[in-house]
């Protein structure tokens, strides 16, 4: 078996376990892809967890967690409004739904001191390990939002922030994704840490974990025989992903799926119900659906060595975004072949 190639991450996997197609469209045709209101508020909410979390900021914290206020730190302010407007989510419900879901997230345990001071302390720790070994073949790489080692303990606690409306359903809650590819890496890069705990705040949620619905949904530790296992399903999918085409492309459409019987949002319900471009609803909004559900045009922005740089849809382009030395051209998506008549 060749070196692994694709570089995978849960969220990588997840998309091509549940679409064929809209893995080929995101990690192969490099398409651009909307993101919703939701996945904007949740990227501005990392990057100020992020900020906050840097060494000798803890005064920031502290006034925020006093006043209770995320806008009383004047630099958080205008980090917030900044972005938000660069995403277009500047009016105000946006704003105060994430500075409601900043102040939740700052609110638990934010340094890790309800075990004890942590040894050691990291925000948005970055992994990327390859695994070459016989059998064993993987290349894994992501982002831990919080991880907080306690020596004394070889304990490790792993958090991810949700800022999705649901908490996890189905398979998500026996079967993580995330918990096993956070705990395998945390395994690798401090093998001495052996007892590993995950943690998923949905912010939206009361975060008391005795709150009749909480947001804290703490995982059970993995036994080291299932991240064995795991490497080894990890192995099979490098080789799939790997291996990649257009063909494999059309062999797991979630259209074809079914309608999911674990409340997950999966199968046919990613695809959305819109028969059509821009169908509205009785109240007159949109329906939503799956981005690469109907063509579209699109423009794609090479380099002079004809690598890659990015892509974006035709009402967002202008000239201002090609950067010197590149080209561009506009391209046509002719929409799933799965809702193509």
């Amino acid at each position: 078996m060749p070196e692994p190639q694709t570089p995978l991450s849960a969220s990588r996997i997840k998309t091509a376990q549940s679409c064929s197609w809209l893995y080929w469209c995101k990690y192969k045709l490099k398409l651009p892809d909307k993101s919703n209101d939701g996945a904007r508020r949740g990227s501005i909410c990392h990057l100020v967890f992020e900020v906050l979390g840097v060494k000798g900021r803890k005064k920031y914290y502290n006034k925020i967690i006093k006043t209770q206020d995320v806008f009383s730190i004047p630099s958080i302010k205008r980090l917030i409004l900044k972005h938000a407007a660069k995403e277009g989510i500047d009016d105000a419900e946006n704003v105060e739904f994430m500075k409601e879901m900043i102040f939740n997230g700052l609110s638990y345990d934010f340094f890790g001191l309800d075990l004890g001071k942590p040894t050691e302390e990291y925000s948005e720790k970055d992994f990327a390990i390859i695994k070459d070994d016989g059998d064993i073949k993987y290349k894994i790489r992501g982002f831990i939002d919080k991880l907080f080692l306690y020596k004394s303990k070889k304990f490790a606690i792993i958090r991810d922030f949700k800022t999705s409306k649901e908490v996890f359903k189905g398979k998500d809650q026996t079967d993580n994704l995330q918990d096993l590819m956070y705990s395998l890496a945390v395994k690798n890069l401090f093998p001495e840490y052996s007892e590993r705990v995950s943690e998923f705040l949905f912010l939206k949620f009361d975060l008391d974990p005795d709150a009749r619905k909480s947001g804290v949904m703490r995982m059970a530790p993995l036994e080291e025989e299932e991240l064995e296992g795991f490497e080894m399903q990890l192995s099979e999918i490098q080789k799939h992903l790997d291996g990649f085409s257009e063909k494999t492309a059309k062999k797991n459409y979630a259209a074809h799926q079914g309608f999911p019987t674990d409340n997950s949002f999966s199968g046919k319900l990613l695809c959305g119900f819109a028969s059509k471009k821009g169908e509205l609803k009785k109240d007159g909004s949109p329906k939503w659906h799956c981005s690469m559900k109907f063509d579209f045009f699109f423009y794609e922005i090479r380099d002079a060595d004809g690598n890659f740089v990015k892509s974006c849809f035709e009402e967002e382009f202008s000239e201002e975004l090609v950067p010197e030395h590149c080209t561009y051209e506009m391209k046509y998506y002719q929409g799933c072949p799965a809702h193509s008549s």
